[in-house]
């Protein structure tokens, strides 16, 4: 389970900032905040399906204590995932989204393309999200072909954050990078840093933490478009900046 301090902190500097630097959260897009977890269901081996079961418990855990209501999705293409998520009627009210891909397992030749994660949620495609963060969030460990990477885009308000999938595949089997308990290192580091950054720092400063995180390789942004700073917990940042 996933707990916080018990009472949000403010910005300090070098993250002091003005109210229009930062993505705006309310009291109602809080309670309309919606999340796409996505686990890809092929393995071979059960420990993959093992690592892949506590990564997607972890990270359900991690985005309904933020306060998202999680859609799950299993192994369906890419372009059927997000044109459903992308009609989902709380877009309209969320502040943000986040999207997170664990892969796990297999030598297939099909691609998620990550591509259909901008065609379908871009301002133009989705209306809903305009001028709100989307924060992407991949863990691969299939091999290089399974996970199409992004051409370039000018998309903005997206940020997407992996692990580098050659690192995670060739360093699966060692201790410091799985868990019994949380799985991937990638993933536990990112809810650890969430954990204790969160009412703190802006989503950005957060995932160069866990980018920074001893031992942990082969951690990137794939890109980063956000115009704004978003905090996940912000209405007491809101009372002290205005």
């Amino acid at each position: 389970r996933v707990s916080f301090p018990s009472r949000p902190r403010c910005p300090t500097a070098p993250g002091f900032c003005l109210v229009s630097q930062i993505y705006p959260v309310t009291q109602q897009s809080q309670s309309n905040r919606i999340a796409l977890l996505i686990n890809i269901e092929t393995f071979n081996t059960s420990l993959y399906k093992c690592r892949a079961a506590k990564d997607e418990k972890v990270m359900q855990s991690l985005l309904q204590t933020l306060g998202y209501e999680v859609v799950r999705c299993g192994d369906i293409t890419a372009k059927v995932t997000f044109k459903k998520f992308s009609e989902h009627p709380k877009l309209a009210l969320t502040d943000s989204v986040f999207v997170t891909l664990v892969c796990y397992g297999g030598t297939g030749t099909e691609e998620f393309e990550i591509d259909q994660i901008f065609q379908h949620l871009n301002s133009k495609n989705c209306p809903a999200l305009k001028d709100k963060p989307k924060i992407v969030i991949i863990h691969a460990c299939r091999g290089v072909n399974s996970v199409k990477g992004p051409q370039t885009h000018n998309e903005k308000d997206f940020i997407i954050f992996h692990s580098n999938m050659i690192w995670f595949c060739l360093l699966a089997d060692t201790g410091s990078y799985t868990h019994e308990t949380y799985g991937s290192a990638f993933i536990q580091h990112i809810c650890e840093a969430v954990k204790k950054h969160c009412l703190r720092d802006d989503i950005e400063e957060i995932f160069r933490t866990v980018s920074l995180a001893s031992g942990i390789y082969g951690i990137h942004k794939y890109r980063d478009t956000l115009t704004k700073r978003f905090y996940v917990f912000q209405s007491e940042c809101y009372r002290f900046l205005m």
